[in-house]
């Protein structure tokens, strides 16, 4: 006979498993009763295998067992919200912390006709994944009482948008982590500034737990009373003793609908087919839909060794010390493809394990060190295998390579500038040498210099993915087919190494030397009749070194812009990108009567007998080109056999060149140039806010010492000064979206300014080197008419202002603020470095202060170290493009050293 009743019962936790073997033991040896109770708790039932000896939730239900043999087994059946977390234990409990059904088979009448009692009891629990709505962008979940499990006190820094952090600043000052037994951080994806923190506890219950919270009576909502939480955005309910929900109050309102099924749940959402990752028993666990899920995203190449097609990604973990075990994973149609690429590229290296298997790429995390191996792996997975994508769809029509090209600094490059002797001279020399349409233009190298039709020698040393070794340049000025700016143009080159160039295809080493000797930059160049095979001089120079006394000189502003496209005597050019390095350094003018030269070239026909000067750079420069960039163009001074020629040397030599450089850098020995176009659909704008206390913010966020203020001039002519910069701008086929950086401004290791970044925002996931994912935020930037509209909204800061053009002015940004922002280093000083072209030197950015900015909301970490009230703000509406490496510093995970 079965008998229920409805008495009330205490949930257990802390269960451990034991065998069925222990249940019939206590059944044989336990004679203080005769019958068997079933405890079925609100949250679930027991249900029997002979439907004879059901429990309904909520209820106690007594079996008298009269002295027969019994059989039965007893499976707990969760309701809707709730999870099964095992039979409770205990003396004279059957089946204690078993999580399975609990069979009791074959009881002999001997056994059940003597009198015992006994208890079996489920243990159900509240699942805190039935509180999520269906637009839940991502979960993440701890099990405190568990070894291995993170804490919030693991968050690097506390306004970041990781996850940890939001742990941290939900949890209102509770001391839920080390009471809870279970934790689930939620994001959404509609509002991606709501989350959701909700709590089953063990060792306390919520009342307990939330005694000391200042909480105003709020309402009801779906059955539930709502506590708004004073001094925070923050609601709080209480499901039941043991569980708790904190959410600003829309959030905790949908999660109250979705666990009462008045809402749609997250099982109907996009992120529901992958939960299952969060059930593996690991102490922590995530998964979050990446941009892929939510609309299309355009890979760097072919997408076939790229995770920027990735949906989801899932990982569960346990941090033991500094030591990792668990795994990762992609969900990705490329899966197949990507992890087969990768295994190849490290084949022989000390790569990560990595398997593929129905769409999703596995990483074995078992092993790793927390400190040493995480970064790289992150660098390889991610931006190196980028790199190898970006590159296996480098072909005319599709992808442009990308090559390092460096200039040495041993010794450093020199100029040797010869002017035109006149009009006669110039109009011959065009005739004879320039390609139709171009014309020579006048023009200055360093600042003060008068406009002079000039034709340069540039001796070099260089170094790179380009070419190797002494180089010598012929090279005049001439207009821009398209835009008549200055441009150079190579009339003629030596190398000593073997290279490449549009005129002659490959060149063959010849006798070039540039070297440092005795104290004089000594240069060489030798040529040979074909003939006779004697070698003669065709130009040498000696020029003293280093200059005494010196005279150091700036180089002109539209100096390096005239090297954006490098044009060939076929008109072919070369696209150049540089930074600070080649575009804000000075120069050493030496005087003609300093130097020695002896000149038998061609061009001394026409040309002064005396140059003007001799410059010396004072530094090497860092250059990165894209050899034949435009083929395409209308203008070219080549046949269409050659033009085709070109066109099929260009599609087999360069490919490989850049594969072949993208797969050494994911075995950690080089390093592989990405690119990007900045948008000029969504103008990119930087606001400067000056600081009062810049000791005092580094110290705030990086620690005493650890960094040196640096002060940067905004725009040109304007006095330097000390700032904090918000910086919002968007690339094109950014999986990211719109990006939202907060930097300061420090002394890099050679004494020159870099940008510290103390923060970053994206309105998409996006991989960050201190959080290792940075969540989704609000950041928009709108543009009406004349006004832009910034919104940048965090659990942290929250940043409004608005720019009117109307007002602005059209002014040239300082060069020592672009030399801070080309090297961009993290808090745990990971850096990308980022090289540009002209636009950014000789194109005005739009100045806005006083009335033309409006800044009507600005909470953020350092607003004391601020005068958030004299800020201003420079616009930039034109396209840019940018080529860098990112995380230039920090190693490959095949690699034993930082980057090369």
């Amino acid at each position: 006979m079965i008998t229920r009743n409805s008495a009330p019962f205490a949930a257990s936790a802390d269960l451990s498993g034991r065998a069925r073997a222990l249940c019939i033991a206590l059944l044989l040896v336990l004679v203080q009763g005769c019958k068997l109770t079933l405890i079925a708790p609100p949250g679930g039932a027991i249900e029997s295998r002979t439907g004879d000896n059901d429990c309904p939730a909520g209820q106690t239900c007594e079996i008298d067992i009269p002295g027969v043999p019994f059989s039965d087994t007893f499976t707990a059946v969760p309701d809707p919200g709730y999870i099964f977390l095992g039979w409770k234990p205990g003396y004279a409990f059957l089946c204690h912390n078993k999580t399975t059904p609990c069979e009791l088979e074959n009881i002999p009448a001997s056994v059940t006709a003597q009198n015992f009692d006994l208890n079996l009891e489920a243990v159900f629990e509240l699942d805190l994944l039935a509180l999520l709505p269906d637009t839940t962008r991502g979960v993440m979940q701890l099990v405190p009482g568990q070894a291995g499990a993170l804490g919030s006190g693991a968050a690097m820094h506390a306004w970041s948008m990781g996850p940890l952090q939001l742990l941290q600043e939900l949890s209102v000052g509770l001391n839920i982590e080390n009471v809870a037994r279970r934790i689930v951080l939620a994001q959404l994806g509609d509002a991606p500034e709501q989350f959701i923190l909700s709590a089953a506890l063990a060792s306390t219950d919520v009342d307990t737990l939330t005694a000391g919270l200042s909480l105003t009576a709020a309402g009801t909502h779906q059955g539930y009373a709502v506590w708004a939480i004073n001094g925070s955005d923050l609601h709080f309910v209480k499901l039941d003793d043991a569980t708790l929900l904190i959410a600003p109050l829309p959030a905790l309102q949908r999660a109250l609908d979705a666990f009462t099924g008045a809402g749609p749940s997250v099982q109907s959402g996009p992120l529901g087919p992958y939960l299952s990752g969060l059930g593996t028993g690991w102490p922590n666990s995530f998964v979050y839909g990446l941009p892929a899920m939510y609309g299309p995203v355009a890979a760097p190449g072919d997408g076939d060794t790229s995770l920027s097609q990735a949906r989801v990604v899932t990982a569960a973990f346990a941090v033991d010390g500094d030591d990792l075990t668990g795994g990762l994973a992609f969900f990705a149609n490329n899966a197949n493809d990507y992890v087969s690429r990768l295994n190849t590229l490290l084949s022989g290296y000390p790569g990560p394990q990595a398997g593929a298997t129905g769409g999703v790429s596995l990483v074995n995390l078992n092993g790793l060190s927390v400190s040493n191996d995480v970064l790289p792996l992150l660098k390889t997975l991610v931006l190196d295998m980028d790199a190898v994508d970006y590159t296996d769809s480098v072909v005319h029509g599709g992808n442009v390579p990308w090559l390092n090209f460096e200039v040495g600094g041993d010794p450093a490059a020199i100029f040797i500038n010869f002017e035109f002797t006149g009009p006669t001279e110039i109009a011959a020399f065009e005739a004879a040498h320039l390609p139709p349409g171009f014309s020579l233009v006048p023009f200055r190298m360093m600042e003060n210099d008068p406009l002079r039709y000039l034709m340069v020698l540039n001796i070099y040393q260089s170094s790179g993915g380009l070419v190797e070794g002494a180089r010598a340049e012929w090279s005049v000025f001439v207009a821009d087919p398209n835009t008549a700016e200055p441009r150079f143009m190579v009339i003629e080159a030596k190398a000593e190494n073997l290279s490449a160039d549009s005129v002659n295809l490959l060149t063959q080493p010849e006798p070039v030397s540039y070297e440092l000797q005795a104290g004089f930059l000594e240069s060489y160049v030798g040529i040979v009749d074909p003939q006779t095979e004697i070698e003669t001089t065709y130009f040498s120079a000696s020029i003293p070194w280093p200059q005494l006394p010196s005279t150091h000189v700036p180089f002109d502003r539209f100096f390096m812009p005239a090297n954006d496209f490098v044009f060939w005597g076929n008109a072919v050019a070369d696209k150049t990108l540089y930074n600070s390095t080649a575009a804000n350094r000075d120069g050493a003018v030496v005087p003609a009567g300093q130097f020695t030269y002896q000149d038998n070239t061609p061009w001394d026909a026409f040309l002064n007998n005396t140059p003007v000067h001799a410059v010396v750079y004072l530094n090497n420069q860092e250059i990165v080109i894209s050899p034949w960039w435009n083929l395409d163009a209308n203008y070219l001074d080549v046949t269409p056999t050659y033009l085709q020629t070109l066109i099929n040397f260009k599609n087999n030599f360069y490919p490989l060149t850049v594969q072949t450089i993208a797969a050494e850098a994911i075995q950690g020995d080089n390093i592989a140039l990405s690119a990007t176009t900045i948008s000029d659909t969504v103008p990119t704008v930087h606001y400067h806010f000056p600081l009062l206390d810049p000791t005092g913010l580094l110290t705030a966020a990086a620690g005493p010492g650890v960094h040196t203020p640096a002060t940067v001039a905004l725009f040109d002519g304007e006095a330097a000064g000390h700032f904090l910069t918000l910086s919002v701008e968007a690339r094109k086929d950014d999986p990211c979206g719109l990006r939202a950086r907060w930097v300061t401004y420090v002394q890099g290791a050679d004494g020159r300014p870099q940008s510290l970044q103390l923060d970053t925002a994206s309105s998409e996931a996006c991989l960050d080197p201190v959080n290792l994912l940075t969540l989704a935020s609000p950041v928009t930037q709108a543009v009406n008419a004349s006004q832009i509209d910034t919104l940048v909204s965090t659990a942290f800061i929250q940043f409004q202002a608005s720019v009117n053009l109307a007002l602005a002015n059209n002014e040239l940004v300082g060069l020592d603020w672009l030399e801070a922002t080309e090297r961009v280093c993290s808090l745990n000083d990971v850096c990308d470095e980022y090289y540009y072209d002209g636009q950014r030197v000789t194109v005005p950015a739009q100045r806005a202060s006083g009335a033309a900015l409006q800044v009507t909301n600005i909470v953020t970490p350092w607003n004391s170290y601020i005068d958030t009230g004299a800020g201003r703000a420079a616009v930039r509406s034109n396209a840019a493009l940018q080529v860098f490496n990112a995380w230039r510093n920090q190693r490959a995970f095949a690699g034993s050293a930082p980057a090369p």
